[in-house]
């Protein structure tokens, strides 16, 4: 049988005051008196009463709820950086709304709008489609504290933590061509995120470097998926000739579809081809062969973003941008190119 709530006249009945007296303690005004205060804690304590945190929302404004908003929950390196976050405010009391967009720009907007119409006006927006300046120019509309997080934001006004993917993409294309390789492919994301764009140009600089000439038919677009990555190897191993015998991959998903292709196709991983992913999700280690990726701090990531808007929140500065940085981790799926 479900409890009824207790009310906070009930409380006031209990301590011999008003309601109103109730609620200024409760809310931890200073206009009245410590002992008054103290009995309506112990009334409170003993008839187990918990304010209803959108109600007292509604009189100051705002609640003590986050809202996260991210394209695709059910890849884990977004699932990850949701988990900092909330471990990272859980001391707080803080709770944390979540919002899966499926990618899509007009999502997030209406999302944005949904957690501001619920007084949730302080938002993580997750590797983000909406260009910057929307973003800003929609917070500003809404009234609401946003921090970016996995998208690099420049030139405009908004808090965000991001990774170097540039300098990532070029270390992770350097240890294919350290390992002998010149024809090396790339699976990149979708062409309207900007980390897709910041990983193929690491890749590009990396080849530009060494003297290495970029070949467009290497270079396929996909989706940041399992089923994404099968497709887009299927399209290079299967369209091209002679076929590349490296390949880096944008995300792991999309390296996974592609050794999955691979061992369908009895093409052997890396005697035939060295793949490179990139985040480092779970299975990464777990797989045959192990993936070498390019790791990055996603922990890091959320826990950064976390502290930016707490900083945001109790000084109403924008606080500066962060950068962090990746680094590769070499496992088997690499080799010296025979």
């Amino acid at each position: 049988m479900k409890r009824k709530r207790v009310s906070i006249k009930a409380v006031a009945e209990r301590a011999g005051v008003s309601p109103a007296t109730v609620s200024r303690v409760l809310n931890n005004k200073r206009n009245v008196s410590p002992e008054i205060a103290e009995r309506v804690r112990e009334a409170a304590k003993a008839l187990n009463y918990h304010a209803n945190e959108f109600a007292r929302g509604l009189v100051r404004g705002k609640t003590n709820t986050l809202g996260v908003i991210v394209p695709d929950i059910d890849n884990t390196f977004f699932s990850r950086i949701c988990k900092a976050i909330q471990q990272t405010v859980e001391p707080t009391g803080e709770a944390v709304f979540l919002h899966n967009t499926e990618g899509s720009v007009e999502m997030e907007r209406k999302s944005m709008c949904e957690l501001a119409s619920k007084l949730i006006n302080r938002i993580f927006l997750v590797a983000p489609r909406m260009p910057a300046p929307e973003i800003r120019a929609l917070a500003d509309e809404l009234g609401i504290r946003v921090v970016v997080v996995d998208a690099k934001v420049e030139n405009c006004r908004l808090s965000a933590v991001w990774v170097d993917n540039v300098t990532a993409f070029i270390e992770g294309t350097e240890h294919l061509i350290g390992l002998g390789h010149r024809r090396i492919a790339a699976i990149t994301g979708p062409a309207s995120v900007a980390n897709s764009q910041d990983r193929l140009q690491g890749y590009m600089v990396a080849l530009q470097n060494h003297g290495i000439e970029m070949d467009p038919s290497l270079i396929v677009e996909s989706d940041f998926t399992i089923a994404g990555g099968y497709d887009a190897a299927a399209r290079l191993y299967e369209g091209t000739s002679p076929y590349p015998t490296g390949l880096i991959c944008s995300n792991d998903l999309m390296a996974v579809g592609a050794l999955s292709f691979f061992r369908e196709r009895g093409i052997q991983v890396p005697q035939d081809v060295s793949v490179v992913g990139c985040d480092d999700i779970d299975v990464a280690r777990a797989l045959f062969p192990p993936l070498t990726t390019v790791v990055q701090p996603i922990y890091e990531l959320g826990a950064t973003a976390a502290r930016l808007l707490s900083q945001y929140t109790a000084t109403n500065d924008m606080p500066p941008n962060s950068i962090l940085h990746a680094r590769l981790v070499v496992r088997q799926s690499t080799a010296q190119r025979r």
